[in-house]
């Protein structure tokens, strides 16, 4: 079965991985990385191109797996994608397709699979907000990865709204703490400041 260059949108890698083995065989695939990053880096864009012309015989599948791509390293990764060496093809897997720059998704196909929704809870009772939750849910939440800090942010948003009406301003706290998540800013400042925010509201 020959296996044509994608693009796959989902969440879902674990069960993208098992079919893959499935359908190909797991000695004509690599991934790269090994486990599933957060971020994809210029440092796995140049495994990526050095695996690409290790000389295959056989159809070689390079599979790409992160929640999110570095500029650089999608840029770095385009002229491979456009002329890639014999027998070597490529897999793209990450949840949104918003995360890749067009010059990428130009040069794929785009196929959308199943997203996963996670449930996350809070753990905290907005309505009852105290100085006390909010330090406890600081300390538990002070070292969830990217990804996972975007999602509760979102959440947290998504909840203050049902508690109160927030003025614009108000909300773009909310707004900006997302944009400071995706640069690695820290849980524990964000939270604080988004906390006290509300307990002050």
């Amino acid at each position: 079965m020959s296996f044509v260059s994608k693009i796959i949108i989902s969440n879902d890698f674990d069960g993208i991985k098992t079919k893959m083995i499935e359908d190909f065989g797991f000695k004509n695939l690599r991934f790269i990385p090994k486990e599933v990053a957060n971020e994809f880096l210029l440092d796995d864009a140049r495994a990526v191109e050095k695996e690409s012309y290790i000389a295959e015989t056989q159809e070689k599948i390079i599979i790409l797996m992160a929640y999110s791509f570095r500029i650089e390293a999608q840029n770095f990764l385009l002229k491979l994608l456009e002329e890639p060496p014999r027998n070597i093809k490529f897999l793209i897997v990450t949840p949104s397709k918003n995360l890749l720059l067009p010059t990428i998704k130009s040069r794929l196909i785009c196929q959308k699979d199943k997203i996963i929704k996670e449930e996350i809870d809070l753990k905290i009772d907005l309505k009852k907000l105290d100085l006390k939750m909010i330090f406890e849910f600081i300390k538990e939440n002070e070292n969830l990865d990217k990804v996972e800090l975007m999602q509760k942010i979102s959440l947290l948003a998504q909840e203050c709204l049902k508690v109160k009406k927030f003025k614009e301003e108000e909300l773009d706290f909310f707004y900006k703490a997302y944009e400071l998540a995706k640069l690695n800013s820290k849980a524990s400042l964000l939270f604080a400041t988004l906390l006290l925010n509300v307990y002050e509201a």
